[in-house]
């Protein structure tokens, strides 16, 4: 209960002695008159949310996104009754029902960074769905495929919708490359080309995803003080990836840097210090190569469609881009996909491409630059770090109907 202020008291309530003089009566003063506060213009920030300290925070609308649902592939037991049945089917309800509420807080999560706003709004102008399938992810291993011949974002169920974000995140990033700048590797481009290409647009990707993390956990500069902010998917990053969020916290120095791509190129360059993923990376496309070279060979023309296509360094610098901005250029003008360091290859890459030229390829395989050091269990560590790993593959993988095709992406 409030408490009047005691000028305005009434006379007869005060209590005196009995032999004290009464006070003279009071002047009634005129309220002073305050104009209201004019509304805080925050823009597109007009949720109201609690932070992660519980504090009332405001957060932006989340992206109109196109989700199909859960697929669900699994086969009845004819030997079952029909109250184990239903069971069943109550199970796999329910598990439909957390996936779409887990991807609902991810996109929501997703939306309050800038990055993660743009890719999910060009993945969805480009026509992209968001599907769960249990038996195309968990058949790989991957929490996440991009299906760039279907537009498919394919997702493993989760229950953690920060990592969720950073995973639907990675993958819309490709989905961009893909579609808006016809930046993939395939079966059009040599064996050496297409490691060195899927290390640009891993790099990328990879670069994205921590400057999401850090926009999450900073705030959009443009936004209002009271925006809704999160240090979740950032401390992921910090344990998954070390090296490449350090790299572009160590450039972090004000919200200029986290503007103008600068923690986008940093991270970017730290990719290539990673020997555990440009080993994967490595394995993961001549592994590809090899399996579907001989499903190619009978193709006409062989040479001319196959295996056989260079890239342009500047080309692909031209393409690698955050937020419309190719960011490389502005950042890294003398970096060049030539180099040793972007498209360097370890001894046993190089004589698994050396073998490949000698079974598939007419000549032999031309002088490639030595980079790094092959990790036996790059894998192993891979594949465990997140349980989370994204590819990009046509479905079925079955025997290519074009002449293109386009290599599985692996992403932590």
């Amino acid at each position: 209960m409030s408490r009047k202020p005691e000028k305005a008291t009434p006379y007869f309530m005060i209590v005196r002695p009995f032999n004290m003089v009464a006070p003279p009566t009071p002047v009634c003063e005129a309220p002073t008159f305050k104009p209201p506060s004019p509304p805080v213009d925050r823009g597109d920030w007009t949720i109201p949310v609690m932070d992660e300290n519980g504090a009332p925070a405001f957060a932006r609308p989340a992206v109109p996104v196109d989700f199909i649902g859960t697929i669900n592939v699994e086969k009845p037991d004819p030997f079952l009754s029909d109250a184990a049945k239903a069971k069943r089917q109550a199970h796999l309800d329910r598990e439909a029902e957390l996936n779409r509420d887990c991807l609902e807080k991810a996109v929501f999560i997703l939306s309050q960074s800038p990055t993660g706003r743009d890719v999910l709004e060009q993945m969805t102008k480009e026509g992209y769905r968001i599907v769960f399938d249990e038996r195309r992810t968990g058949d790989r291993g991957a929490g996440g495929l991009c299906d760039p011949s279907e537009k498919l974002i394919i997702l493993r169920g989760h229950d953690d919708p920060g990592y969720m974000a950073l995973l639907l995140g990675h993958e819309s990033v490709h989905a961009v490359q893909n579609t808006r700048h016809d930046l993939f590797p395939s079966t059009r481009h040599k064996p050496e080309v297409g490691i060195k290409m899927s290390f640009a647009i891993e790099a990328d990707a990879y670069a994205q995803q921590s400057q999401i993390a850090l926009e999450l956990a900073y705030g959009d500069p443009q936004g209002p003080k009271d925006q809704w902010k999160m240090q979740e998917p950032l401390l992921q990053m910090r344990e998954r990836f070390p090296d490449i969020i350090k790299a572009a916290e160590r450039v972090l120095i004000s919200d200029k840097q986290l503007q103008n791509g600068a923690t986008v190129a940093a991270a970017y360059e730290a990719f290539y210090d990673n020997f555990y993923l440009r080993t994967f990376y490595e394995d993961a496309h001549i592994d590809w190569a090899n399996q579907y070279a001989p499903k190619l060979k009978g193709s006409f023309p062989w040479l001319q469609r196959h295996f056989s296509k260079d890239t342009d360094s500047q080309w692909i610098k031209d393409r690698i881009q955050h937020r419309g901005r190719p960011y490389l250029n502005e950042h890294l003008p003398n970096m060049t996909f030539d180099d040793a360091r972007h498209s360097g290859l370890t001894d046993v890459t190089q004589k698994k491409i050396q073998r490949f030229y000698k079974n598939h390829v007419k000549g032999d395989a031309p002088e490639l630059k030595k980079y790094g050091v092959h990790m036996r269990d790059a894998a192993e560590l891979v594949l465990g770090l997140t349980t989370g790993i994204h590819a990009i593959f046509k479905p079925g993988d079955a025997p290519p109907k074009a002449s293109d095709r386009t290599p599985p992406r692996w992403n932590s």
